[in-house]
């Protein structure tokens, strides 16, 4: 009963379990954090299983991301209001039970409304919460162990044991008159001495004035009262339960709350009785077989007639030890109303029908608008409907009149342009950035020189992995080893770190916090052809922790390639690392065993100009897939 139960949801923080996992079991131990329900044998019910597993665990670790309130399911139903959604099943069956729940809130995830919860699950809100940083993890993660420290000591401090009974006092002595000044303890025994001595003296003369008469046999004393062993005792907020008047067809439903406020844990088992045809049943029950100390569950209880009329039953609740719970239930259910007599028709002259009236104009709409850049300005291609006229500001001005067209722009600089498109029925407008595009730098040298710069923008696959700019500047070449910087500048600038690399290895680099980088100067040594392969490739570990790969590439051909600095004619290689997995069952949706990279090499650019990188787990879930693409060269 002191283990941590971590809820989430696969498709929201799946990651997130998966490290957290590792970081609590390797503090508290792995047989006291549970991640999943597992081993659900087929005809079991689920509901009581996940109920169960909970039970036995003394906090519920929610994780909650930024898509925990909103993921929906194939219909297009939100899962949370599922009642059979295993996240609801586990997070309201802690709350039932009054079992700690904490919210943990990942990378500033936002702690869901009151109004946005079902109503089981609205108590979670008033739980404090803790926030899990990817960026901060030690520091986060360490707050939550602490956390969780505080609540598992104050749940498992020893009760008491209960004060000795004091043992029967013995005779007091008998204390001369002329003993030292009394204090108040001998002010006391020396009222028992003397009571004592008068006692003594009495039974002296009356046994002298009847030592012939038979002495009374001796008075037995009751023997002491032992202390009651804790018991349990459950009270029920209603003795009685009657459901709303319920026509023929519908269902009722109402919640019955038990508490144990008693010393010890109650066994129990809920029976309905006298229940005619079947009328009343128990859908949830949070009870179960055991409640404890202090604890609290409920019973919600349905109510579907068969027939109309006043209908009675019992819901007992029995425990091993203590008297049964019993509430009295009873329902009434209303015949449907006959449908209400047609009434007779009047026949009446049919009136002309009024003219239709002429339907509005529709109004006009732009479906769509984009920007192309182009040498010396930029193309706009548009869609519209329902227009007469369109009109380009501030340049051109007016354009034909046609539902979908393309047309140069010339530009010296970006400009924001507004498409106005006016029909019958009205007005629309929309803008548009637009850019002439860059020419691509003069490549001064084939190898990198010292001060050359090439700055990358990357994004990720999940809205909250991080969208960054980095800039990679050649420190020095030594013969085919490059020494370069790299400094990420933004969304938060950091301190450069120094990496060497060879120019004609087929080699892994790893920059540690934005991952591996595949032989980056591959381009500016010796250009790939149209043909090659390496295998046994050098490759470091994944995150510190993840190792033994096996790394192979090959050339897959060429292509023109597109990036925010240029067209360019590449060459591009497909690069494969895999690993077997060691993480067992529990790991097989986040840990990495397969990363593949899509590299564009362009000789005049030196360094590849576009890296697609996608990391995948056991289960063949995809972990992250990272974009990485040119957007500058800097020459010095």
């Amino acid at each position: 009963m002191d283990g941590i139960f971590i809820s989430y949801r696969r498709d929201d923080s799946a990651g997130y379990a998966g490290r957290l996992y590792d970081r609590l079991a390797g503090h508290f131990g792995p047989g006291r954090v549970f991640m999943d329900v597992e081993g659900i044998e087929p005809g079991t019910d689920f509901v009581d299983a996940i109920e169960n597993a909970v039970a036995s665990c003394r906090v519920l670790i929610v994780l909650i991301g930024d898509e925990w309130l909103s993921t929906t399911d194939a219909s297009g139903r939100r899962r949370l209001d599922d009642p059979h959604d295993f996240i609801r099943l586990e997070t309201r069956a802690a709350l039932a039970r009054d079992i700690r729940v904490v919210p943990v809130l990942l990378d500033r995830a936002p702690m869901p409304a009151y109004e946005a919860l079902p109503e089981d699950l609205r108590p979670l809100v008033r739980r404090q919460a803790v926030e899990l940083n990817h960026k901060q993890w030690e520091a986060t993660s360490g707050e939550l162990i602490r956390t969780l420290e505080k609540i598992l000591d104050a749940s498992d401090a020893p009760t008491p044991a209960p004060s000795p009974e004091p043992e029967p006092a013995a005779a007091p002595p008998i204390v001369p008159a002329a003993a030292a000044a009394p204090t108040s303890t001998t002010r006391h025994w020396g009222l028992w001495g003397a009571l004592a001595t008068l006692i003594i003296t009495a039974a002296g003369a009356w046994f002298w004035l009847n030592r012939d008469t038979p002495q009374a046999p001796p008075v037995t004393l009751p023997p002491a009262a032992e202390t009651p062993a804790p018991k349990a005792h459950l009270i029920a907020e209603h003795k009685a339960a009657q459901f709303e008047a319920t026509r023929l067809g519908d269902t009722a439903t109402l919640e019955l709350k038990l508490r144990n406020t008693g010393q010890a844990p109650a066994a129990l088992k809920s029976t309905l009785t006298d229940n005619a045809h079947g009328s009343f049943r128990i859908i949830v029950d949070t009870c179960g077989d055991s409640l404890r100390a202090g604890g609290g569950c409920s019973y919600t209880l349905a109510f579907s007639p068969v027939e109309a009329g006043k209908y009675a039953a019992a819901l007992h609740v029995s425990q091993l030890e203590g008297e049964p719970l019993q509430w009295q239930l009873s329902g009434e259910a209303e015949a449907a109303a006959p449908p209400a007599p047609l009434p007779t028709p009047v026949v009446k002259p049919t009136p002309t029908p009024p003219p239709a009236p002429k339907p509005a104009p529709a109004a006009p709409r732009i479906l769509s608008l984009d920007a192309r850049a182009e040498t010396d300005g930029a193309t706009i291609c548009y869609r519209v409907e329902n227009s007469t006229q369109l009109t380009l500001t501030p340049r051109p001005g007016t354009l034909p009149a046609t539902a979908r067209n393309c047309v140069k722009v010339p530009l010296s600089a970006p400009a924001t342009l507004t498409l106005t498109a006016t029909g019958p029925g009205g007005s629309t407008r929309q803008n548009v950035l637009a850019s002439p595009q860059k020419p691509p730098a003069p490549v001064a040298s084939g190898h990198p020189q010292p001060g050359e710069t090439w700055i990358y923008r990357t994004r990720g696959k999940w809205p909250t992995s991080p969208a960054r700019t980095l800039q990679f500047t050649t420190d020095r070449v030594d013969g085919s080893t490059v020494y370069e910087n790299m400094s990420v500048l933004a969304p938060k600038p950091a301190r450069a770190v120094l990496r060497r690399s060879p120019g004609t290895q087929a080699t892994m680099v790893d920059w540690g916090d934005i991952g591996w980088e595949f032989s980056p100067w591959m381009a500016a040594f010796d250009p790939p052809t149209n043909s090659g392969r390496w295998r046994g490739i050098s490759t470091p570990t994944l995150e510190g922790r993840w190792g033994d790969w096996n790394t192979v590439a090959n050339v897959d051909g060429r292509e023109r390639v597109r990036v925010p600095a240029g067209n360019f004619d590449t060459v591009r290689i497909e690069v494969w690392s895999t690993r077997l997995a060691t993480g067992g069952s529990a790991m097989r949706d986040v840990e990495p065993t397969t990363v593949h990279f899509d590299v564009w090499y362009a000789p005049e650019a030196k360094r590849y100009v576009k890296m697609v990188r996608s990391i995948k787990a056991p289960s063949n879930v995809e972990i992250e897939k990272d974009v990485f693409e040119l957007t500058e060269i800097r020459r010095p």
